[in-house]
């Protein structure tokens, strides 16, 4: 129908991309881990939690990077709308 109102293709496709939002909201709360214990081999806190955030922000990287590849991968619906987003090559 010409009136429907449908969901943008930009959101459909895109949305992985709000899981960005855990590793930088986990590095910016500087109050909850501005603390020396609990100690991981000698190394207080505040410092193994950062480089643990390095290593589970690559992990976030590559679940996104998985999820948008399945999404375009997945067969186009046959609603007729054909104007895509610009730099949008799939």
């Amino acid at each position: 129908m010409a009136g429907e109102q449908q969901r943008p293709n930009w959101l459909r496709r895109y949305w992985p991309r709000l899981l960005f939002l855990l590793p930088l909201i986990a590095i910016l709360s500087v109050p909850f881990y501005n603390r020396l214990e609990p100690t991981l081999g000698g190394v207080p806190f505040f410092y193994w939690y950062q480089l643990a955030w390095i290593l589970l922000g690559a992990g976030v990287v590559l679940l996104v990077f998985t999820i948008e590849a399945k999404i375009a991968r997945a067969p186009k619906s046959s609603s007729g709308d054909t104007t895509g987003i610009p730099g949008d090559n799939v």
